[in-house]
């Protein structure tokens, strides 16, 4: 039955970025369809928090805090999660920085550490999956998280934005020289969501009011909006699916 499609049983997934907003959301609803995960972030106080909801949903949860921005130990940090649960069948790189302020007073630490954790981090994540998958001779899932700004622009945010992008085209290129394996990779491209990350937005009045006009769905999207769009990229129903990014922001790129 259709449905049969979308169950993840007996599969392993990967969030970063899982202690909050969309990861956790993300997390959650992988677990409803069966998926046991392996959360990480660097707060262990917040995975703890996840891990036991999880755990009420009767599934499984490994904590794997750690600081992605240290990119040079992530290899052994994917390993060490290897030796722990054997394989990993779904990678979701969700975690993410942003910063904003005038494109001329970015330092160049300002703009690396953003490119860093938002472009450089999962794609040294998706090699340590791609490695694993091609040396068991089994295909997986790679999920990104890309945004409007793969699309358009804003001031003064111009490293999230060069990010973003990058994200949109890293996905087309893994996707073509991994699905000889059996590797999909896409992107969610989630348009103005409420989030820790996105609170000085939703918490300005004007620019929330501009929101709600650009929305044609007339409203700021919600973490569990996207749930539905990660299983579909995360299971069997998305077999023959690969390179595309899927932006789920309620009309908000197709509004001139």
């Amino acid at each position: 039955m259709i449905e049969n499609e979308f169950k993840l049983s007996g599969k392993v997934a990967l969030v970063t970025g899982a202690s909050r907003g969309l990861g956790r959301a993300i997390a959650k609803g992988l677990a409803s369809a069966g998926a046991d995960l392996v959360i990480n972030a660097r707060s262990r106080g917040d995975l703890e928090n996840l891990k036991s909801e999880i755990r009420t949903l009767g599934h499984s949860a490994l904590v794997a805090d750690f600081d992605l921005g240290k990119v040079e130990e992530i290899p052994a940090f994917y390993d060490n999660i290897l030796q722990q649960v054997e394989k990993v069948d779904i990678l979701v790189n969700v975690a993410g920085v942003n910063l904003r302020k005038a494109a001329v007073e970015w330092t160049l630490e300002d703009w690396e550490s953003v490119l860093r954790l938002n472009l450089t981090v999962p794609f040294v994540l998706d090699q340590c999956f791609a490695r694993a998958c091609i040396a068991d001779n089994r295909g997986g899932k790679i999920i990104h998280i890309a945004s409007l700004l793969s699309e358009a622009a804003r001031a003064s945010i111009p490293a999230y934005t060069a990010s973003k992008g990058g994200i949109k085209m890293l996905t087309r290129a893994l996707a073509v020289e991994w699905a000889r394996y059996q590797i999909q990779v896409n992107a969610i491209g989630p348009g103005y969501f409420k989030t820790e990350l996105t609170k000085p937005l939703w918490q300005d009045s004007s620019f929330s009011q501009w929101v709600l006009e650009s929305t044609p769905a007339n409203r700021w999207g919600e973490p569990g909006d996207l749930v539905a769009t990660a299983l579909f990229l995360a299971s069997r129903a998305s077999d023959y699916v690969t390179g595309q990014t899927i932006y789920v922001d309620g009309g908000w790129l197709a509004n001139l």
